[in-house]
């Protein structure tokens, strides 16, 4: 089911639906997360703590600067639940806790893959941050997600074994395809 996902994302890409691809791949840590910690009952820890190690990780690194924000597992986390829950691209500032991720202002943006949107911040007069600005691209998101979602499922896909579906595709010319746990027969 991953890489029946993830070659959505590229396809939803390739054909300009960028909310569709962003949609899906944000469902791509949570099943990261699932495989990598089967153990742990919160969802929520689970796909942070996936997203963390293996994206958001760069994310941090590349962004060394304390006050600015970055796309943090906490930040797609709650853009994930904007998006999935309310149909809204948007995160919920209230929802996250570390302060450098705290922003005023959120945009989600539409590239180049290469463009990693990015982030801004002010010093007032007294020394302190103030107007945190954090901008994430769409396109850039999705490709990273993808590209190591990818790379995981080709270390370890015995982790992904907990898949368990059947789909059957009826518009297939001639014949029926069905695709049980990644493996597509033609009846």
């Amino acid at each position: 089911m991953l890489n029946r996902i993830v070659e959505e994302v590229y396809r939803s890409i390739d054909n300009e639906c960028y909310i569709a691809a962003l949609t899906l791949a944000l469902t791509i840590p949570d099943i990261c997360g699932k495989a990598e910690f089967p153990e742990e009952k919160s969802t929520k820890k689970r796909y942070i703590d996936w997203y963390d190690r293996h994206v958001g990780y760069t994310e941090a690194v590349s962004n060394p600067f304390r006050p600015m924000p970055y796309a943090s597992g906490e930040v797609v986390y709650s853009l994930r639940n904007s998006v999935l829950h309310q149909g809204t691209p948007n995160i919920e500032i209230k929802n996250i806790k570390e302060e450098r991720n705290v922003v005023d202002k959120f945009t989600l943006t539409i590239a180049d893959a290469y463009d990693g949107g990015g982030s801004l911040y002010s010093i007032g007069w007294d020394g302190k941050v103030r107007n945190r600005t954090l901008e994430i691209n769409i396109v850039n998101l999705c490709i990273k997600l993808c590209r190591v979602a990818e790379g995981h499922y080709k270390t370890c896909p015995e982790a992904f074994d907990f898949f368990d579906y059947e789909i059957i595709d009826k518009h297939q010319q001639g014949y029926i395809a069905v695709t049980t746990n990644d493996k597509k027969t033609h009846l």
